[in-house]
């Protein structure tokens, strides 16, 4: 007979120990004492997904993961990933996690044509945009989720993620992390501070200005700096953004258009001033820059953007599957995961979490740790000004996509 108490202290054990061996990372936040001690006391997502020992039993599976680079914790010394290696000693599932995405709609490029002839995609787990969720469930390529089998969800998650435009209910999704679309600048190479979207297509910068590749945050941006919200604008407010772009583009004035890769970039000098992710902002101000890189929302307004967990057509171990998701609706998973990487949660009460790690360090006399702590406690939530001047992305039907999409197009190639 199955002895579940039995179970959930092997469980912990298995939890404690595979966090406990992992070596401190260079990046302050995988701290061995906080993290331990979150995870032994309790990890409901785990023990619920165990009860059934598929270890033990035979059950155990392969999850095979698509998600962002940068986008989890990471042992730099070992180059695992200590929050999911904690979830499969304790599950006796494989998580094969591979950062596949670099762009939605490059990614959503790569998996269409098996989703259109109804095949496996290779991914069982995958994370995109939430303007992408909303295009795959209208075209019926993802999987619904089993709510039964997402308790952490439900007690746990945030209400300003849940029940979003483009997956009402979550029946097809719930929100990895979120974050703000804005302007990154290095301010040792613009000499001042950067405020407007027209500090982007400003002559000074001329070659030295980075821009995304993807149509939804770079156009929606132009919009939002004609005084127009994206979610009410018309293809009318699209193409006088997209003008905007164009003559920029014509004179020089981008350096490229990039995916993820334009972290590395400005990272490295070779961009003043770049659209920018604000959780990217914050890695990098922490770990990877000398100079002085600030994050900044735009004064014409930013966007406030979702990347979301979903299951596709075709995926296998779907019960595995809903056992990671659960999983990371876990305070003790989600805490050290945004420690790391410093994105919104969609898990309420972190901020807390954090700013206790970040107490208990101060009291230790670890003052590097704590000060890094605070920063990053204060990052994880939407501030109610931010809010106020971000915007979701437009609700586009099939037909305004795909006249967005050859607008910025033209953009790409000027």
């Amino acid at each position: 007979m199955f002895d579940e108490r039995s179970e959930q202290t092997r469980i912990e054990r298995a939890i404690a120990r595979a966090l406990k061996e992992q070596p401190i990372s260079r990046r302050l936040f995988l701290r061995r004492t906080g993290l331990v001690t979150a995870s032994a006391l309790s990890l409901p997502a785990i023990l619920a997904a165990c009860q059934a020992a598929p270890a033990a039993s035979g059950g155990a599976a392969t999850i095979r993961w698509a998600n962002w680079p940068a986008y989890i914790d990471i042992d730099e010394e070992t180059g695992g990933y200590p929050t999911i290696e904690a979830f499969q000693e304790a599950t006796g599932h494989e998580v094969t996690y591979t950062e596949a995405v670099n762009d939605n709609e490059e990614f959503f490029g790569t998996i269409n044509p098996a989703l259109d002839a109804g095949q496996s995609t290779g991914w069982d787990l995958i994370t995109v945009g939430g303007w992408l969720i909303e295009r795959m469930v209208r075209l019926g390529y993802l999987q619904e989720l089993d709510h039964a089998k997402l308790p952490n969800f439900a007690a746990n998650g945030a209400e300003l993620y849940k029940n979003s435009w483009y997956d009402a209910g979550n029946t097809h999704s719930v929100v990895w992390q979120a974050g703000i679309t804005g302007i990154g600048y290095d301010r040792d190479q613009t000499g001042r501070d950067i405020t407007s979207f027209e500090d982007l297509l400003d002559p000074e910068f001329a070659g030295r200005v980075g821009m995304f590749s993807e149509m939804r945050d770079t156009l929606e941006l132009a919009i939002l700096s004609l005084g127009v919200n994206p979610a009410d604008a018309t293809t009318a407010d699209a193409t006088q953004a997209q003008q905007k772009l164009l003559e920029a583009a014509e004179r020089g004035q981008f350096r490229n258009f990039y995916g993820n890769e334009y972290y590395d970039e400005l990272a490295a000098g070779n961009l003043a001033l770049s659209i920018a992710w604000s959780g990217d902002i914050t890695q990098m101000q922490l770990y990877d820059n000398p100079g002085d890189v600030q994050f900044v929302i735009p004064e014409e307004g930013g966007l406030r953007w979702t990347d979301n967990l979903a299951i596709p057509n075709g995926a296998a171990n779907v019960d595995a599957v809903h056992q990671l998701i659960n999983y990371w609706y876990d305070p003790a998973a989600a805490t050290p995961l945004s420690e790391y990487i410093g994105y919104f949660t969609p898990v309420a009460g972190i901020a807390e979490l954090i700013q206790a790690d970040a107490d208990e360090a101060r009291e230790a006399g670890d003052v590097e740790t704590a000060d890094a702590l605070d920063a990053v406690a204060a990052t994880v939530n939407p501030t109610e000004e931010q809010i106020a001047n971000t915007h979701e992305d437009a609700p586009l039907d099939e037909a305004q996509e795909a006249e967005w999409n050859a607008l910025f197009l033209e953009v790409m190639a000027g």
